[in-house]
C-alpha cells in the first residue's frame, strides 16, 4: 500500500431516515399470545420478526419508543432535508440485504468507499509531505493494533501502538472514538482484529433510517410499550410490559447493552453469572453527531468528503471531524466520540455546536460564522432506550460478545449489533444477527 493512500477499510470510514407505508404481503395483525415475542423494533428486532413471520410463526414486537428503527432514524424537520441522527452508512460484507431493499424501493445510493479527504494544519491545507505523515501514522496505528490481535493478545490498543509520532492523535481519534466509539485505552485489540472485511459502503440520499423504517412497515409492532420483566423460568416466557403481559413460546431480546446494564428489564430467574458478566463487559461507547447547516457557501470544500485537522497527541483529544456537504446538502456533519464525546454532550447542545463551529472556523477562517444557519446535536447519550451509540468490548474480555449471544433454556434469545460478529456495531450486522437468531428460534420451537 502506498504511504500516501488512506487505508480503505471500515476503520477509515464511520459506521456505522420518509418511508412508504405499503404493507409487506406477509404482514400480520398483532397476536395476543404469539409464538415469539421480540423486544425492540430496531434493525435486529425487525429482521427477526420478518424471518419468523415468513416461516409461519406468530409474532409481536414490543418497542419502548414511539417509532420503529431504533438507532436507525432519519428525520427531515431539523434542516429540511433527510438527516440521519443514527446509522448513516449501509456497511458490511457482500450482498447486504439492505442494499437490495434500497435498490428495490428506489432509494438513491452513493458508493462512499473512495471518499476523499481534506486535511488542515493550523488553518492551512496540509502539504503533500504532511499528508504522507498523516497516512503513515494512520497505517502504523492500525497495523500495531491488528498485529496484537493477530497474536491473540486481548489488551488495550493504547498499550501496543507507537510511543510518539506526528499525527498520532488524529489517527487515534478517527480509529477509536469516531469509529469504535471508544478511546484506544478502551479498545480491545482482539475485537479490532476480528472485525470483518468491509466490501460494501453506501450512503442513502433519503436516509438509511428511511430504509430501515420501510423494511419494518406492516410488522406487528406495539410502540410506547417498554418491557419491565421477563419470566423465562417456565415452559415458555412471560413478558411484562406497560400494556400488559404477553405469553409466548420464546423471546428474542434485541435491546442495547446500555439498557441491559442499567437493569431496566428484570429477569426471573436472574440471568446466569456468565451472562451478567458478558453484559457488564460490553458497555456502550459513544459516537455523536454535531450537524452544522450553512447558507450555501461551500468554502472550497467538496461534497461527500471528509474534513480532518491535526489534533493533540494527548488522549483523549478534543476532536470533531466532519463529512462535508452530503448529497450536496448545505450540511457539515461533525463527529465526536469516546470520552471527549461523553464530556462534550454532557455540557449540552449549545456548547457542543459552538465547539464544532469553532473547529471549522480554525480551519476555514472567521467568515464561517457569517454563513452559519443552525446546528444540532444528536442525543444518544441521553436516550433512555439506548444509553449510548453501540457496544464496545472491554480489553481482556473479547469473549463477551459470544457469551451474550448464547440462548438460555431454548426460549430466551439475544440479538443485536453487540453480538453481530464479525460486523458488530453496524446496522447491517444487527439485521443479520436478528435473522440468524430467528432461524435458531424456529428450530427450537418447531
Amino acid at each position: 500500500m502506498n504511504a500516501t493512500e488512506r487505508p480503505l477499510s471500515r476503520r477509515s470510514f464511520l459506521s456505522g431516515m420518509l418511508a412508504t407505508t405499503v404493507l409487506p404481503l406477509w404482514a400480520q395483525s398483532i397476536p395476543s399470545n404469539p409464538d415469539v415475542v421480540v423486544i425492540g423494533a430496531g434493525s435486529a428486532g425487525l429482521s427477526a420478526a420478518r424471518t419468523l413471520i415468513a416461516a409461519g410463526k406468530s409474532v409481536v414486537v414490543v418497542e419502548a419508543a414511539n417509532r420503529i428503527g431504533g438507532r436507525a432514524y432519519t428525520e427531515n424537520n431539523t434542516f429540511g432535508v433527510p438527516f440521519d441522527q443514527g446509522c448513516s452508512w449501509i456497511m458490511g460484507g457482500s450482498n447486504l440485504p439492505y442494499v437490495k431493499m434500497a435498490q428495490e424501493w428506489h432509494f438513491d445510493l452513493l458508493n462512499h468507499t473512495d471518499a476523499g479527504e481534506a486535511l488542515f494544519i493550523d488553518g492551512e491545507r496540509a502539504s503533500g509531505a504532511q499528508k504522507g505523515a498523516y497516512y503513515k501514522a494512520y497505517s502504523r496505528m492500525e497495523s500495531a493494533t491488528s498485529a496484537a490481535g493477530r497474536k491473540g493478545l486481548d489488551v488495550a490498543a493504547a498499550s501496543v501502538i507507537p510511543a510518539e509520532m506526528e499525527f498520532a492523535g488524529t489517527a487515534q481519534s478517527w480509529i477509536g472514538p469516531m469509529d469504535f466509539a471508544v478511546d484506544f485505552k478502551n479498545l480491545s485489540t482482539m475485537d479490532y482484529y476480528q472485525y470483518g472485511a468491509i466490501h460494501t459502503n453506501y450512503m442513502v440520499r433519503q436516509g438509511f433510517g428511511a430504509v430501515v423504517k420501510r423494511m419494518g412497515a406492516g410488522l406487528p409492532v406495539q410502540l410506547n410499550t417498554p418491557v419491565s420483566r421477563i419470566d423465562w423460568g417456565g415452559s415458555g416466557v412471560s413478558v411484562e410490559t406497560a400494556a400488559g403481559t404477553i405469553r409466548a413460546k420464546a423471546c428474542i431480546v434485541t435491546v442495547s447493552t446500555g439498557v441491559l446494564n442499567a437493569e431496566l428489564i428484570k429477569f426471573s430467574p436472574v440471568l446466569p453469572e456468565q451472562k451478567l458478566s458478558a453484559i457488564n463487559n460490553l458497555p456502550m461507547g459513544l459516537l455523536s453527531k454535531i450537524a452544522l447547516q450553512f447558507d450555501g457557501e461551500k468554502f472550497g470544500l467538496h461534497r461527500n468528503q471528509w474534513l480532518t485537522y491535526r489534533v493533540s497527541n494527548e488522549m483523549p483529544a478534543e476532536a470533531c471531524f466532519f463529512l462535508t456537504w452530503p448529497f450536496d446538502f448545505n450540511l457539515m456533519i461533525g463527529f465526536i466520540g469516546g470520552q471527549f464525546g461523553w464530556q462534550l454532550t454532557a455540557k449540552g447542545t449549545e456548547v457542543a455546536i459552538d465547539f464544532a463551529l469553532g473547529e471549522v472556523e480554525k480551519m476555514l477562517g472567521s467568515d464561517v460564522r457569517k454563513h452559519f444557519v443552525r446546528g444540532f446535536l444528536t442525543q444518544w447519550s441521553h436516550n433512555p432506550w439506548t444509553q449510548g451509540a453501540y457496544a464496545a468490548v472491554r480489553p481482556g474480555h473479547y469473549g463477551a460478545r459470544a457469551e451474550l449471544a448464547k440462548p438460555l433454556g431454548d426460549r430466551l434469545f439475544f440479538a443485536g449489533e453487540a453480538i453481530a460478529t464479525p460486523y458488530y456495531q453496524l446496522c447491517a450486522g444487527a439485521y443479520t444477527s436478528g435473522e440468524k437468531v430467528a432461524h435458531e428460534v424456529i428450530k427450537s420451537i418447531g
